[in-house]
């Protein structure tokens, strides 16, 4: 695993060891290295959601300041676009976001932490998305942006 690019000082695109071969391909979707780049990082929770339809949307969502949580995530099947959005009021790149195409051809994750937001748009149908998590993602504590919103 290695970082392709610094998002925002704090959030990172990564490159997803990987390899095909007769049989199919094999990613490593999270090993310790990650933990060493990033804060001591490690997976409490994995997620997978799974979009059927092409143009699924999951909107911009983030956690309170008081139950903060790390996210690592990277696309199984299919592909979409990524977006993660800065929403730290005192970062001088709050309000800023960056997309990136997330696929299983390409292994590429990206790293967000906490203070972010995120969301995800499928490209194609049966897009399955892999969301790992630093703590369990308990109800309540995420909330929602409309992206219209100022």
């Amino acid at each position: 695993m290695e970082i392709i690019k610094r998002i925002f000082d704090e959030a990172a695109l990564l490159s997803l060891r990987s390899r095909d071969d007769s049989r199919g391909n094999m990613t490593v979707i999270f090993d310790e290295s990650i933990s060493e780049i990033f804060h001591d990082f490690s997976v409490k929770e994995n997620r997978t959601y799974s979009m059927p339809i092409k143009g699924t949307f999951f909107g911009i969502h983030y956690r309170n300041k008081s139950d903060p949580m790390d996210s690592l995530v990277s696309v199984v099947k299919g592909c979409g676009n990524d977006y993660i959005i800065d929403l730290r009021k005192d970062s001088p790149t709050y309000l800023k976001w960056e997309s990136f195409e997330l696929s299983d051809k390409n292994a590429h994750a990206v790293y967000i932490p906490s203070g972010f937001g995120h969301a995800f748009l499928s490209l194609e149908a049966d897009t399955v998305l892999m969301y790992s998590m630093n703590r369990c993602a308990d109800k309540g504590f995420t909330k929602k942006l409309n992206y219209r919103d100022e």
